[in-house]
């Protein structure tokens, strides 16, 4: 597929968690940009890239549009031109390896001559490649799908890694969670008071003996070394016994005792 001047369908903004899955999808396609003021040296290569699947050809006639022109597409291949009017190609790969969005995309040089030390200068500024422009059909395409491969090959080494360090900071952020729950768990359970142990108390009056050998009440003692708060009130027994001291009738008792029943059962 060949397309010039318009926008990849990859370049839609990915969400977060299928970062990884869309780029094992184009590991296989080729995006090449040719940076090269001859018109006819663009066609002749658009002509050798034609049936190639999985391929889209770009190309920029004017070294000052390549960075803006690479920006966009996202080329996964850039072919860069020696012989250019008012900017050397050497001087490109600096700018290409300088540009945030092309620092690591393959760069590979196209000239129409080779010379050793262009080659060793090419590369020392950071170019991938150095292709000849007799070389090869076969052998060119070879190279291009073998830098383009490396370079998804480290884009989805990037992603992983990112995923990665994102896995990393959640799980901290959950210890860290986890810690500061417990830590207020501890706390709570500090503050909890339970009552251990044997606690004298009175046959006669129910009062208990407490930690400083006092006697109290009970529900005082209670208060005291729990967090329970204590209600009165009166069981059966003794609401009988204490209707029966009140000199209320038997039926009267009865009647009192049903009601009292009946307020549980409802309550």
């Amino acid at each position: 597929m060949l397309a010039s001047g318009r926008n990849p369908p990859y370049l839609q903004r990915m969400t977060q968690p299928s970062r990884a899955d869309s780029i094992r999808e184009r590991e296989n396609d080729v995006i090449i940009l040719l940076v090269d003021d001859e018109l006819i040296e663009a066609e002749l290569f658009r002509g050798l890239l034609e049936a190639e699947q999985n391929l889209e050809f770009h190309y920029c006639p004017r070294a000052a549009e390549a960075i803006a022109q690479a920006n966009q597409i996202q080329p996964t291949v850039i072919m860069q031109d020696l012989s250019m009017p008012g900017d050397h190609g050497l001087s490109m790969i600096t700018r290409f390896r300088a540009n945030p969005e092309t620092k690591d995309t393959p760069v590979v040089v196209f000239s129409g001559q080779e010379d050793s030390a262009t080659k060793s200068l090419a590369f020392g500024l950071g170019a991938n490649d150095y292709i000849v422009k007799s070389v090869d059909r076969v052998e060119l395409l070879a190279r291009l799908r073998y830098h383009s491969r490396a370079y998804w090959n480290q884009r989805l080494r990037d992603e992983i890694y990112r995923a990665l360090r994102e896995s990393e900071r959640q799980l901290w952020d959950s210890n860290a969670s986890l810690v500061e729950a417990n830590r207020k768990l501890t706390e709570a359970l500090g503050e909890v008071k339970q009552l251990t142990g044997l606690l004298p108390m009175c046959a006669c009056c129910r009062r208990v003996r407490d930690d400083q050998n006092y006697w109290s009440e009970l529900s005082a003692y209670v208060s005291a070394h729990t967090d329970l708060r204590m209600t009165h009130g009166v069981c059966e027994d003794c609401l009988e016994q204490q209707a029966k001291d009140m000199g209320l009738t038997p039926a009267q008792v009865e009647a009192l005792t049903q009601r009292f029943r009946q307020n549980r059962a409802s309550g």
